[in-house]
């Protein structure tokens, strides 16, 4: 009598194999991620090496329609909403007039004033090159995309190592 493997439902041999496959696809995009993490931190470290501060003035405020993540309970979903991003204005060390537009901005209409002073870091050799001197500023995008690259290596490799891991190799022995 030939003994049976350890697997109920042989049919769903094909369904652990696309499981595994889009858990390794997860984790080569969270080690993309991590790769793009890294890099924006380096670069935000040799930025901050040469960066000037800078007292900057709002001189306008430019309403930009982005795509914004909303939550309602356990659900969550994307809908348009109106980001305000602060224009700012100032002199650099060398007397020269800049204006830009900052990558940061709030859905508070009221966040930046037109005539609101705002500390900035510039690059002398490029000053259009300004960024507010805040965390995320500094370091924010680079630490989202670390951590969001790390949690997709992880997470799938704790699956793959003891969720499926035991069970596919104990499919793989031989009966005896």
């Amino acid at each position: 009598m030939k003994q049976r493997s350890w697997t109920v439902f042989p049919s769903l041999r094909g369904v652990l194999i696309g499981v595994q496959v889009v858990l390794i696809v997860m984790m080569l995009a969270g080690g993309v991620c991590l790769v793009v993490g890294a890099k924006t931190l380096v670069d935000s470290r040799r930025f901050m090496a040469t960066a000037t501060a800078a007292d900057a003035v709002v001189a306008d405020v430019a309403g930009v329609v982005e795509q914004v993540r909303r939550e309602s309970g356990d659900n969550w979903y994307y809908e348009d909403a109106t980001i305000y991003h602060p224009v700012l204005r100032f002199v650099t060390a060398h007397e020269q007039a800049v204006q830009f537009q900052a990558r940061e901005g709030s859905e508070d209409p009221l966040a930046y004033r037109v005539g609101d002073s705002v500390r900035i870091l510039y690059d002398p050799a490029n000053p259009r090159a300004a960024r507010l001197d805040t965390w995320s500023g500094r370091w924010g995008e680079g630490i989202v995309l670390g951590a969001i690259g790390l949690a997709l290596v992880l997470i799938p490799a704790v699956i793959l190592l003891f969720v499926i891991g035991p069970r596919s190799r104990a499919a793989r022995r031989p009966s005896r």
